[in-house]
């Protein structure tokens, strides 16, 4: 194919494109990843795709196939339709390539037709490819093929099994549906293309083959096809190739500034040659114009001294001569059978199929333990092992089309970048303001005038160096492509041209307009419905320049923070040596503390809606010109204003939309921000407010349930005020209202803008769940859960035969497994012993299969062996630790929860009392 960026159109750019249609009877596995033992079918259709050079693959599944039923195939997207009913049987898929521009089409589900279509585009326009199956049982009409073939539009072809016979196509005889689909052929002027062979081969000798499998096509010249069959496959649908003379465009390479022969040397000579130190930095303009002058000079640098590499440089994968071999065999013995149709013949092709999947599997598996042999955790194989398991946490499906408004669909990437962007622009604006809130206070002390202060302190190239050294370097780059790598490689001249403009920056008191540019990525939260805006998560991508001066920035702001004592105690979230598990322990010991005093604790855990994306600008730039010294006013103002965005969908992005509220996502500034904006949050006596971030926790203790509720209900009032005041919203529906106790009954309900908060026997809270009683069951049993999900992903490294080494088994598992169930271990530690045996005997059982340890051998041997701390022993490991770090926490409130409680009544393990 040729991309269109490549050359003009011309009756020369026509290439050949093939695609592939086969009815099969055989179940993929969906849960293995591409390089661990595969299925026959998988195997198969990764060497037909090889072999003949396919960009599509019309798939029809008879048969075991469900929503889990997943081909993985290596540079090919996946989509698939299921039958209605959602049972395993019926549907069909599309599988092609991801260079190709394309993009899903609504799913065709019904009792009668299974379709599953692509919309892709060449130099005349879109046209749809579509699989397609009809089940033999139902009785189709003319209207209901007509309604198909009028949602595939003008242009088309759709393939696969019809379950139709009419002499038109080329089958012996004409049935029913046979008529009705060519009724509807002629009625909308469709073309068939056929093969002039049979395409069904029934196992019984006494039934006829015939032709079921063929294409239709509409707005296309039936001179640009050719179709052919082949004996490759292994069921008794024969596959079918159709081969199109078509312009396909395919999607544009992705721009990077560097690749592995970029020449670092000349790249800094050019850097030298370009930036001049004597600069004017006087005004607004002069940033602007310094900070374009040196991204544009970094840019050009970086393409000036990197070679391209071309596709015909990388590694082709070959097919082993013995598969070859055993191929032909299996195509001259099916060629034998069609022709005699005798039981012999079918048996021989039969023990063909069965010695080719054997062999197929055997090389696969061969070459599965060749790689797990090969991988490494070290940089001599760039990191190999990472490498290898680090889709378990990425998505791998690509975006199905979106539901809009009107039951109309956002289906290319342009259309889902605009929709995106659309749906954005009207999260990053203020909540609505409450109608008797009075702002003239606010007002008051934005206009007043500015104060003496001293400046901020200037920077210099040390610190520069030393930031850009800390980035992280697996951090994508924003909109101008620039990252931690091409930062590093500056010569000494591109450093003190850096580190002059942020001086320049800070003593102006202006942020440049080039990095207040976001551009989004949208990543789909788990176990949302797909075809919903709401379902995806936007992920910022920040110029990582800017990052590197706010920083500098960030430095400056905590000094005062601290200094004035601005965060308040209770807020926990993005503060050095402050963590999720100290705040939890706050919880856990006020709950405690109730159940030895025979007390309810009642308690409220609220959601915040977006609360980072709708910070208020006016109530923020009040607090920080309230707070912190004037100079950082104006700083972070310019900061903060003038922000806009554009969502990238692919190679295609959505129009620029202005930022109105919220801090700025993926910058470094942003939380810091967010916790200045909340400082303020309300708390009432005897009751224990707990922040991390947004995530807010508020616990009111007493020997009464109604008067729990009652000082429960008290403080949620103030916070209520609190919210209205600062156009912060919290969700009722979304929060939780949990009574901790071990008497019967509950605390009467309490309300958030008078609306009841939904009562619960446990809470997630900063990722542990806390029950009712405090017994961590519920915690520990899903940690479990999470374990074995885990482990089912990691199986084909991890299991008995691999032949990945020990060493890198007990790595996988100590960075992968271990920290799900270490997570927290200071906290439901203190669980009884048949809890936490739970984690034990998963840990044991992993550990045995990971060593291959027969079923003879005691499990402290294994573990001895291992040299791995049974649970018990990290238990008490961690709590040594916590304690210490706990006597040492800046934080009052984090090292008073060393000091033990007065009452102990119950016959329970404290936290801490492990140590």
């Amino acid at each position: 194919m040729n991309s269109v960026q490549d050359r003009p159109p011309s009756n020369k750019n026509i290439k050949e494109k093939k695609t592939y249609a086969e009815t099969t009877y055989s179940k993929p596995n969906p849960q293995e990843p591409d390089m661990q033992s595969t299925s026959f079918k998988t195997l198969e259709y990764m060497f037909i795709k090889q072999s003949e050079k396919i960009d599509f693959l019309l798939q029809q599944m008879k048969t075991h196939f469900v929503s889990s039923s997943l081909i993985k195939i290596k540079g090919y997207n996946i989509y698939h339709t299921n039958h209605p009913d959602g049972t395993a049987h019926g549907g069909t898929a599309v599988i092609i390539k991801s260079s190709i521009k394309h993009h899903e089409l609504p799913q065709y589900s019904t009792e009668q037709i299974q379709a599953t279509s692509v919309s892709v585009l060449d130099r005349n326009g879109d046209f749809t490819i579509s699989a397609v199956y009809c089940p033999p049982k139902n009785r189709i009409s003319e209207e209901l093929f007509s309604e198909f073939f009028v949602s595939l539009g003008s242009r088309f072809v759709v393939g696969g099994d019809w379950n139709a016979k009419h002499l038109h196509w080329g089958s012996r005889l004409i049935t029913t549906r046979g008529r009705e689909l060519k009724k509807s052929l002629d009625k909308n002027y469709l073309t068939t293309i056929a093969t002039p062979e049979p395409t069904h081969w029934p196992t019984d000798p006494n039934t006829l083959p015939d032709v079921l499998d063929f294409f239709v096509s509409k707005g296309m010249s039936r001179l640009l096809f050719t179709i052919r069959s082949t004996l490759d496959g292994s069921s008794n649908h024969i596959p079918v190739f159709l081969t199109m003379g078509a312009n396909i465009i395919t999607n544009m390479k992705q721009l990077q500034l560097y690749n592995k022969r970029t020449d670092w040397e000349a790249f800094r000579s050019i850097v030298n040659d370009e930036l001049q130190l004597q600069m004017a930095l006087k005004s607004e303009e002069d940033i602007d114009n310094v900070t374009t002058k040196f991204m544009t000079t970094v840019q050009s640098a970086c393409w000036k001294c990197t070679p391209e590499i071309s596709n015909s440089s990388l590694r082709r994968n070959a097919v082993p001569s013995d598969i070859k071999i055993q191929i032909i065999e299996k195509r001259r013995l099916r060629r034998v059978w069609h022709n005699s149709r005798h039981p012999e013949d079918k048996t021989a092709l039969n023990k063909a199929i069965k010695d080719l999947k054997d062999i197929m599997i055997k090389a696969n598996n061969t070459s599965t333990e060749s790689f797990l042999e090969s991988l490494t955790a070290t940089s001599d194989t760039n990191y190999s092992l990472y490498r290898a398991c680090k889709h378990l946490n990425q998505p791998t499906n690509p975006k199905p089309p979106l539901r809009l408004e009107g039951n109309l669909w956002a289906r290319s990437q342009q259309q889902k970048a605009d929709v995106f962007g659309d749906h954005l622009a009207q999260i990053f604006t203020p909540n609505e303001t409450d109608p008797n809130s009075d702002e003239t206070d606010i007002e008051d002390v934005l206009g007043q005038t500015f104060q003496l202060d001293l400046p901020i302190a200037a920077t210099n190239a040390r610190e520069i160096i030393n930031i850009i050294n800390r980035m992280d370097a697996k951090k994508a780059p924003g909109f101008d492509l620039i990252d931690k790598k091409v930062l590093s490689e500056l010569p000494k001249k591109g450093i003190m041209f850096l580190t002059i403009l942020i001086n320049g920056i800070i003593r102006i008191g202006y942020f440049p307009a080039l990095w207040k540019v976001s551009q989004i990525i949208m990543i789909g939260k788990p176990g949302k419905p797909v075809h919903e805006i709401t379902s995806y998560r936007p992920i910022s991508l920040l110029p990582v320049t800017s990052k590197v001066c706010e920083k500098v920035l960030l430095q400056r702001l905590m000094k005062e923070l601290r200094k004035r004592s601005i965060i308040p105690d209770h807020q926990f979230g993005f503060r050095q040596d402050h963590g999720t598990v100290e705040q939890v322990h706050r919880v856990c010991r006020t709950i405690r503390n109730a159940l030895e005093h025979k007390e309810y604790c009642s308690s409220a855990f609220l959601d915040v809606q977006q609360a980072f994306d709708k910070v208020w600008h006016t109530g923020l730039l009040f607090k920080i010109k309230s707070l912190l010294p004037h100079t950082f006013f104006g700083l972070l103002k310019s900061y903060l204003t003038d922000r806009i965005f554009q969502v990238k969908e692919g190679e295609h992005t959505s129009t620029f939309h202005p930022i109105k509220a919220g801090v700025p996502q993926g910058s470094v500034l942003g939380p810091v921000l967010y916790t200045i904006y909340t400082n303020d949050l309300p708390q009432i006596d005897n009751v224990t407010v707990a922040t991390f971030a947004d995530d807010t926790a508020v616990l009111a203790c007493s020997r009464s349930p109604d008067d729990a509720s009652a000082i429960l209900q008290h403080s949620l009032d103030e916070i209520d005020k609190w919210l209205s005041k600062w156009k912060i919203k919290a969700s009722a529906t979304k929060s939780v209202h949990v009574t901790f106790t071990l008497r019967r009954g509950n605390c009467p309900p309490v309300s958030l803008r008078n609306n009841s908060l939904p009562q619960s026997d446990n809470v997630r809270y900063l990722g542990m769940y806390l029950d009712r009683r405090l017994t961590w069951k519920k915690h520990i049993q899903t940690k479990k859960d999470e374990i074995y999900h885990r482990y089912r992903g990691l199986y084909w490294m991890l299991a008995r035969n691999s032949r990945l080494s020990l060493d890198n088994k007990l790595l996988l598992y100590n960075i992968i497994i271990k920290p799900i169930w270490t997570y927290g271990i200071q906290l439901w530690g203190s669980a009884c012993d048949s809890n936490i045996e739970i984690i034990q005997r998963t840990q044991n059982y992993i550990l045995k299969q990971l060593s291959n340890a027969p079923w003879f051998i005691r499990t402290s041997e294994i573990h001895e062996h291992l040299k791995m701390n049974s649970v018990k022993e990290e238990i008490r490991r961690y709590s040594c630790n916590y304690k210490t770090r706990l006597g040492n926490h800046p934080n009052q409130l984090a090292w008073q929860l060393t000091m033990p409680q007065v009452i102990r009544r119950l016959k329970r393990r404290h936290i801490l009392d492990n140590v």
